[in-house]
Parts: structure tokens; sequence; C-alpha cells
């Protein structure tokens, strides 16, 4: 197994577990805490997967590292939406001022209060994935740059000297 797949395996977990919990903290969970843990764990995987990878490992290394680890990261972000909709369907109260939010915003929708019910359940893998797409793409371009960054600092060997004759 190369480094870079060792390394994305490792970090999909830690990514997976950290954006899934990191979202959970209020108010700045979802848009702060969640996509700097894909960042943070993309690069980490990135570099690691270079390092791991060997003298022959470049930055392809570092992408594969960091792509695998998003995909961690999108599945902790799906894990995350379908949790926070069913704590919210688990509310009766709190889910009948959600349903009266969305009549109050949108009155000449002419949709029922059993419509909303079903589109709720949807919307949580749904808007789960769409968020993950951006934590996945978070991750496989930082992963490129920890790759980078762990090329960047193997001790290059000097050019052999050429003498004229």
């Amino acid at each position: 197994m190369s480094g870079g797949l060792k390394s994305g395996l490792i970090f999909a977990l830690v990514s997976l577990v950290a954006v899934a919990g990191l979202s959970f903290v209020p108010a700045v969970g979802v848009f702060c805490c969640g996509p700097v843990a894909s960042i943070a764990v993309g690069a980490i995987a990135g570099y690691v997967g270079v390092r791991w990878g060997g003298e022959a490992a470049g930055i392809g290394s570092g992408t594969l590292a960091g792509a695998v680890a998003g995909v961690g990261a999108l599945v902790g972000s799906v894990i995350f939406w379908i949790v926070a909709f069913m704590i919210v369907q688990s509310d009766p109260a709190l889910f009948e001022q959600v349903l009266r939010q969305i009549e109050e915003q949108q009155p000449a929708s002419g949709l029922t209060d059993d419509d909303i019910r079903g589109l709720v359940t949807v919307m949580g893998p749904v808007i789960g994935f769409c968020a993950g797409v951006f934590h996945l793409l978070f991750s496989l371009a930082l992963g490129a740059l920890g790759g980078w960054l762990a090329v960047r600092q193997r001790p290059q060997t000097p050019p052999p000297a050429y003498t004229v004759s």
C-alpha cells in the first residue's frame, strides 16, 4: 500500500470524527470549525502521505491522501446533518416552530405540514452531501499543498560537477 493511500485512510477516520464532532460547536461549528478541521486534516494527510511514500513520492501522493481524507470529511458532514435533523424532528415543540417559520417565510408555496415533514426528512442527507463536497475539495487542495511542502523539504542532491578536459 502506498504512503499516500495509507495516510489518506488513517486521516479519513480522523477527518470523519473531527468534522462530525466539531460541527456541533454552537454558532460557529458548521461554518468554521468543520471546514477548518477538513483543511487541517487534508494538509497533514498530504504531508504525511509524501513522507511515508519514500523518495519516489511526489505531490500526487499528497493529493491522493488529501482526497481520501476528504471522503472521510464528506461522510462526517453527512452524519452531522442527519443527526442535526433527527434532533430537530425528535422535539415536537421545536419541530412545530420550524414548520411555522417555514410557512411564514413562504406563505404562497402551497405546502402542507405533511409535505414539509417529508422534505425535512430528505434534507439532512442532501445538505450534508452538499456541505461535504466542499469539505472534500478543501481537503483535496490542502492535501496537494501538504504534499508540495513535504517534497520541498527533501534534501536536494547537488548536480554533478562537469569538468572541461
